[in-house]
């Protein structure tokens, strides 16, 4: 039974590795020839997708209904697992989605091409004026039809308790008056936990709250925009989630 999970988790494992090393760089080439990647993100989710099946992860969305689909949104959620990149992509599938993301990740081998060519916000958290830079064109990306994807709490956490939140992403709606929709990803820590290549099979849920307008609000009352949102996310952390089923278990 545990070589069998074994074995599992390699597959896993192996079809991201093969499946990274055929879309980025698709999507690289993509992206070349169209001005703001939709249609490479649309390979990427087919990518997202593909990776779920393998994984055994099933995404269950709660909240849709509060999102309009022809408008853009600054979403912002929780970060507890590198699987709620994909988790997020899925659960949004109907949104161009592109991602705050520290320039760490554009070493990464193959992945950090694509991540640069769909024009995710790259974020040097050394730098303040590269940042203010970064969200200044967050502000285009949206006024292009795309919607951006902020994890406030600016790292990966741990539980249901979150970080404090930096400001970045709330000027950012701010500025743009572009609506903000918080939301919880639930269980993603036990499908793929922090510095493990361990994927487990399981039921993530992503929960999502009634968007908060930012349109005429000045940016002195951010803070107050901050604690809006912040409450919002915990009422929905409060949610309850399904565990996460391990592999070993089903073996």
């Amino acid at each position: 039974m545990k070589s069998r999970a074994r074995f599992v988790h390699v597959v896993r494992v192996v079809a991201l590795i093969v499946s990274t090393l055929i879309v980025s760089p698709t999507v690289t080439l993509i992206c070349l020839f169209e001005q703001d990647g939709k249609i490479g993100y649309r390979v990427t989710q087919w990518w997202m997708a593909f990776n779920l099946w393998v994984s055994g992860v099933r995404v269950n969305v709660k909240g849709l209904e509060h999102l309009d689909r022809s408008r853009q949104y600054v979403f912002m959620s929780n970060h507890r697992s590198a699987a709620d990149i994909i988790a997020l992509g899925i659960a949004l599938r109907d949104f161009q989605l592109r991602f705050v993301a520290k320039k760490e990740l554009l070493k990464v081998p193959v992945f950090g091409w694509g991540l640069r060519a769909l024009g995710n916000i790259i974020i040097d958290r050394s730098n303040q004026v590269q940042a203010v830079r970064s969200y200044a064109v967050a502000g285009q990306r949206i006024r292009r039809g795309i919607s951006v994807m902020v994890f406030p709490e600016g790292t990966r956490g741990e539980g249901a308790e979150l970080l404090p939140f930096k400001k970045g992403g709330f000027v950012l709606a701010i500025e743009t008056g572009t609506p903000i929709a918080p939301m919880i990803v639930v269980n993603t820590e036990a499908v793929l936990a922090k510095k493990s290549w361990k994927i487990e099979s399981g039921e993530v849920e992503v929960r999502i709250g009634r968007p908060i307008e930012t349109a005429g609000v000045p940016v002195k009352e951010r803070n107050r925009v901050v604690a809006t949102v912040r409450q919002s996310m915990d009422d929905l952390a409060r949610g309850g989630g399904e565990r996460a089923r391990p592999e070993s278990a089903t073996s």
